[in-house]
């Protein structure tokens, strides 16, 4: 009986080595929950820079086609790499916590499946900008993001691909209500990442 016993948990002991070397579960919390909050912050920012209430329709196109265009397009992109630095610092730290390797070949996998779809996103929205089709971009840019958790989710948590799928459906609403999509995309980058960083940090990174 010990001996049928000992053998279960060295079987659980080989899965739980094979999971932590093909998926990536360092992910922070605490980062998802400061992206949310500076989505926030950056949307309610640029309405009061604009005074473009965030809220009235085509607010994304009148923030854009005001004499700010460029400190508005500069906040995106700043609140962009924030996160994004934030996010890779918190994940490396969560890592070396554990005895982990920060930049293992999970990482590397997560890293390469979620780029290819956010450097075509990321694309995309610059030639939509080029054509004057700025109200597509918030769709765009929840479409693409939505679809880039998908495709990472096989190599993480598996609460990934259901925020992931939110996002491509918030993507799809946005669409199809176009005038509204900064509503959608305030939604998805701003109250989804507060909710699913709250729900990772509890779950797995609360001591």
């Amino acid at each position: 009986m010990e001996k049928h016993e000992e053998q279960l948990a060295a079987i659980q002991e080989m899965r739980n080595l094979m999971d932590r070397a093909t998926r990536f579960r360092t992910i922070s919390g605490l980062s998802a929950i400061v992206a949310g909050l500076l989505a926030i912050l950056c949307v309610l920012f640029v309405s009061q820079l604009t005074d473009v209430q965030w809220l009235e329709s085509a607010s994304f196109e009148r923030m854009l086609g005001t004499r700010f265009a460029t400190e508005v397009q500069l906040s995106f992109l700043v609140l962009l790499l924030i996160s994004l630095c934030f996010g890779i610092y918190l994940a490396a730290r969560n890592a070396h916590t554990i005895g982990q390797t920060a930049w293992d070949s999970a990482a590397k996998r997560v890293a390469l499946h979620m780029a290819i779809p956010l450097v075509s996103g990321g694309i995309f929205s610059v030639l939509l900008a080029q054509l004057g089709l700025l109200g597509l971009i918030p769709a765009t840019t929840l479409l693409f993001y939505g679809l880039a958790l998908v495709n990472a989710s096989h190599y993480t948590l598996d609460a990934v691909r259901l925020l992931g799928l939110v996002e491509i459906g918030l993507g799809l609403f946005a669409t199809a209500m176009l005038p509204f999509g900064l509503v959608f995309w305030l939604t998805g980058f701003g109250l989804m990442h507060l909710g699913f960083g709250l729900y990772i940090y509890l779950k797995y990174e609360r001591v």
